[in-house]
C-alpha cells in the first residue's frame, strides 16, 4: 500500500498593496511634500475645530470683564452649523487624498485630487460665509483664533490641491480645467 504524501505547502502570498503605495514597504519618501501638506492641513484643521471658533466676553465696562463664553466648531447654534460644515468638508478632502495614497486599491467615486480639490474650496467658500451667517455677535464677540486659522488653512489647502492636481495631470470638472496654473 503506497502512500501519497501531498507536497509541503508554499510561501503565503501577501495580499496587494500590502506594504502601501510601492506595493513593497511604506517609504514616507514616495509621498511628494504638498501631498504631505495637504494632509497636514487636514490633520490641524480637525485639530482646530476642537478649540475657541467663537468667543463673547461680557463686562461691566472699564476694560472688566465679567464672564467670557467661547464655542468650538461644533457648537451648532445661532448660524454657527457652517462653519463646523466647513471644517468637516476641508477634513474630508485631505482623507479623500489619504485613501488614494495610502489604499489606492479603493475606488472612490472620482479621482481623488478632484475630491480633495473641490473639498477644500469648498470648504474655503463655506468659511467666509460663515463669517457673516450667524446672529449678531455684538461688540464683545466674535470669530476666535481657531476660526481664522481653519480659514487660512482651508484656503491654502484649496491652492496647493490645485497645484498637486495640475502638476499630475489631473483633468478638473469643466471650466476649472481652464484654470490658470498654480506653481511649477
Amino acid at each position: 500500500m503506497t502512500h501519497d504524501v501531498p507536497p509541503p505547502p508554499g510561501p503565503p502570498v501577501p495580499p496587494p498593496n500590502a506594504g502601501g503605495p510601492s506595493g513593497g514597504s511604506f517609504d514616507p519618501a514616495s509621498v511628494n511634500r504638498l501631498d504631505w501638506a495637504i494632509l497636514g492641513i487636514g490633520f490641524i484643521v480637525f485639530i482646530f475645530s476642537f478649540f475657541d471658533y467663537y468667543s463673547w466676553d461680557f463686562g461691566r465696562g472699564y476694560g472688566i470683564n465679567v464672564a467670557s463664553v467661547s464655542w468650538s466648531a461644533w457648537h451648532f447654534d445661532h448660524g454657527l452649523f457652517i462653519a463646523w460644515l466647513a471644517m468637516v468638508i476641508t477634513v474630508l478632502g485631505a482623507v479623500a487624498l489619504a485613501i488614494s495614497l495610502f489604499s489606492p486599491a479603493i475606488n472612490l467615486p472620482a479621482p481623488a485630487r478632484v475630491l480633495t480639490f473641490l473639498a477644500f474650496t469648498v470648504g474655503f467658500v463655506l468659511y467666509l460665509i460663515a463669517i457673516f451667517a450667524h446672529s449678531d455677535f455684538g461688540p464683545a464677540g466674535g470669530h476666535g483664533f481657531s476660526f481664522w486659522v481653519s480659514l487660512i488653512l482651508a484656503g491654502g489647502g484649496a491652492v496647493i490641491a490645485l497645484m498637486r492636481a495640475q502638476q499630475t495631470g489631473t483633468a478638473l470638472p469643466g471650466q476649472l480645467n481652464n484654470l490658470p496654473r498654480v506653481g511649477r
